[in-house]
């Protein structure tokens, strides 16, 4: 995209201002000079005209997508039927324990529990302790939204914030899971530049994509495929396996017959084919070069294009580029290296519902 600054008014103070002496001067003005109280009013009345044209350039270039950021970004995209993801807390269910009591109590909704007296859960609603020994599984969800709230494994012991002398023990039934960030700005900006039709009826491969990737920020990338006559296939990369089932669940529900897709198409939703490689890169730089943070960073770079798109061809020349780059002088693969269980490492194309998956290690020397 085009980075020039693109504004909807432009002004020069300087030029203001000169205006604004010949103007005071043929009103029958002095001439004045620096200090002089009438030159310093007249200063004053300059920067309020200056911000005001500022002011007036900002509120429009607020309503562009390329400037506009916060509330002015989330206006925008509900013009164009495309709304930032919220962000949600983490559920979870836990098993509860009791004490035989010989008295009934309540444990409200809200009441609320912790592992590490760090994050909290709270119950979603009342539950009665009978005074009975009793076992008891309920649904629990984080007290702040976010992805920290899917910390909570399978297992783990819990105790209440504040102390029931009904209650023996808590502990994790399934794993916290569908927490995550509010979408920030510029990953609102590029859905919205990208798939700013997602409020149409789908049926376009790009706009079966847009809704599916509306579902959540966990949704590194998704590809729609035609698997035949009224057949479409979703296929999902995730940022994190924690609440796969859930996010696939919630696509499908957004693709809704009723509401979003055609009656006639029947659609799908999976993850796509992870397949793996392996690549030990040694690299070799002079005596005096200090590059291995920068293809440390070169490798991180590499690693995030080629593993976050799906269908995207495995492309080893373009990491060997990169680390030359960063400063190497050479650069091989090592024994181990391999792809999709082979040794031999070259430009690959994949499957449409296939992704690469690997790890890169490095081993550095210097001549």
């Amino acid at each position: 995209m085009d980075s020039t600054e693109l504004h909807y008014l432009t002004y020069d103070p300087d030029a203001i201002w000169s205006e604004m002496m010949i103007a005071y001067v043929k009103a029958g003005g002095d001439i004045l000079y620096p200090g002089d109280e009438k030159e310093m009013l007249l200063r004053s009345v300059l920067a309020d005209i200056v911000q005001v044209f500022a002011g007036v350039d900002n509120a429009l270039r607020m309503w562009t997508l390329r400037y506009a950021v916060g509330p002015y970004l989330d206006e925008y995209g509900k013009g164009k039927k495309c709304s930032r993801i919220e962000a949600s807390a983490a559920r979870a269910t836990v098993t509860i324990t009791t004490n035989e009591t010989g008295k009934e109590d309540v444990l409200p909704a809200g009441t609320a529990m912790t592992c590490d007296g760090e994050l909290y859960y709270l119950l979603t609603e009342d539950l009665t302790l009978t005074g009975y020994r009793q076992t008891v599984t309920v649904d629990v969800i984080a007290e702040s939204a976010g992805s920290a709230g899917n910390r909570l494994a399978a297992g783990t012991q819990m105790v209440l914030a504040v102390t029931n002398t009904g209650v023996n023990s808590i502990i994790v039934a399934t794993a916290a899971s569908g927490g995550n960030e509010r979408e920030k700005d510029e990953a609102y900006r590029e859905r919205i530049r990208t798939y700013g039709l997602t409020g149409n009826t789908t049926g376009p491969v790009q706009q079966y994509e847009a809704a599916t990737k509306g579902v959540s920020s966990a949704i590194v990338d998704a590809k729609a495929l035609n698997l035949g006559a009224g057949k479409v296939g979703i296929y999902l990369i995730l940022s994190t396996d924690e609440g796969k089932e859930e996010i696939q669940q919630d696509v499908l529900k957004a693709l809704s017959e009723k509401t979003v897709r055609p009656l006639t198409d029947h659609v799908s939703v999976s993850l796509a084919t992870d397949i793996p490689y392996m690549l030990e890169v040694h690299y070799e730089t002079d005596r005096s070069s200090a590059a291995g943070s920068a293809v440390a960073q070169a490798v991180k770079e590499y690693q995030e294009w080629q593993d976050s798109t799906i269908g995207l061809a495995f492309n080893p020349d373009r990491l060997m580029a990169a680390v030359y780059q960063a400063g190497a002088t050479r650069v091989t693969w090592g024994p181990k290296s391999s792809f999709n269980g082979g040794s031999h490492i070259t430009y690959t194309e994949i499957g449409k519902s296939e992704r690469c998956k690997g790890t890169i290690t490095l081993t550095a020397s210097v001549k």
